[in-house]
């Protein structure tokens, strides 16, 4: 996968790293069908609320399962069944992997095939097109949609699976001019899968109008859009303001310590320094890994809202002089940073 890009590994034990990469059908199972369930538990009890007009206890149930659903997209349940690493049975990585898209109209075959040179490339320059490696400048009206309806995450889905859905395939979710060049075979199953999804969703939204289920349409529809100021700021806090074109994860990711729920919504995917640098490695060891690799990591920001703190000092340094990185400290017992190719 990193053929192209001499990238640093920390090294680490062949015994210990043959463990941490052992897949496992119940870890897959209890964490996808978790989500599952309380997907639906949610809806439901949206939908309860709703029958009975209960219109407060309602709303709640709502803002609740859109903060949830955004975790069950690509910043989290999407992204990490797009690696197949969770389960040992391929074919249950690929229904979760699915039904998680259908909901949050993530596109299954552009995702995994970008996330793919995500990885490959990390935050370089002209290479990594999933990221934004200028200064990203929020303002008021961004927080605010972070909260409620979020139309820019909207547009970025949406545009690109309409386009998808009559036959250009050059549209894309992220910046890539395109991803799969003309004559690509992957370019008719991104555009029938988005016609899949569309069509799904279009059957959906029409059930819900004729038997008057309002509150679906907010919450199955739209509600990966609502409320999701959570799983946003895990996003922001994957790569921002860190130095490009560096063959080293330790100073292109950030990795934060979050506490257990966070970590569980979130798939463990905090620890990004060590997924970008062993992706073989199934979430749930991800903090056995972090442990094992520690001597030559910077230490991570302790929290959830510890970490939002750092991303809000670098922007605010950023804001200041845009051309700022930020390099992580790193403890005595590290090797060091490699900040150039070779």
């Amino acid at each position: 996968m990193d053929d192209k890009i001499a990238w640093y590994r920390t090294p680490l034990d062949r015994n210990l790293l043959k463990e941490l990469t052992q897949p496992s059908d119940a870890r897959g199972i209890r964490q996808a069908g978790g989500f599952l369930l309380i997907y639906l538990c949610t809806v439901f009890l949206s939908y309860y609320f709703f029958r009975r007009r209960q219109w407060i206890p309602m709303t709640i149930m709502v803002y609740i399962h859109c903060m949830f659903h955004g975790f069950v997209g690509m910043e989290a349940a999407v992204h990490e069944l797009s690696h197949g690493t969770p389960f040992k049975t391929k074919g249950l990585s690929e229904v979760f992997y699915r039904l998680f898209c259908f909901l949050t109209w993530n596109n299954c075959v552009h995702f995994r095939a970008s996330h793919m040179k995500h990885h490959q490339f990390t935050v370089h320059r002209g290479l990594d097109k999933e990221i934004i490696l200028e200064p990203i400048a929020l303002n008021a009206w961004d927080y605010v949609q972070w909260f409620t309806f979020n139309f820019k995450k909207f547009k970025m889905i949406m545009f690109p699976n309409v386009a998808n859905f009559f036959g250009n395939a050059d549209y894309d979710v992220f910046f890539w001019d395109p991803l799969f060049p003309p004559g690509d075979k992957r370019r008719s199953a991104m555009c029938n899968w988005a016609r899949f999804m569309i069509a799904g969703h279009l059957l959906l939204l029409a059930l819900f109008i004729y038997f008057k289920l309002w509150v679906l349409i907010v919450v199955v529809t739209f509600g990966y859009f609502i409320a999701n100021f959570p799983s946003q700021g895990c996003g922001m806090q994957q790569h921002l303001g860190l130095r490009p074109s560096v063959p080293d994860w330790r100073v292109c990711c950030h990795t934060m310590q979050f506490g257990p729920l966070m970590a569980f919504l979130y798939w463990q995917m905090n620890n990004h320094i060590e997924h970008h640098m062993y992706a073989a490695v199934p979430f749930w060891n991800l903090p056995k890994l972090h442990a094992a690799m520690a001597h030559d990591t910077p230490k991570p920001p302790g929290s959830y809202l510890a970490g939002i703190r750092r991303i809000l000092w670098i922007q605010k340094q950023q804001k200041k002089d845009p051309s700022f990185c930020f390099l992580p400290e790193f403890p005595p017992t590290a090797h060091p940073p490699k900040l150039a190719p070779g």
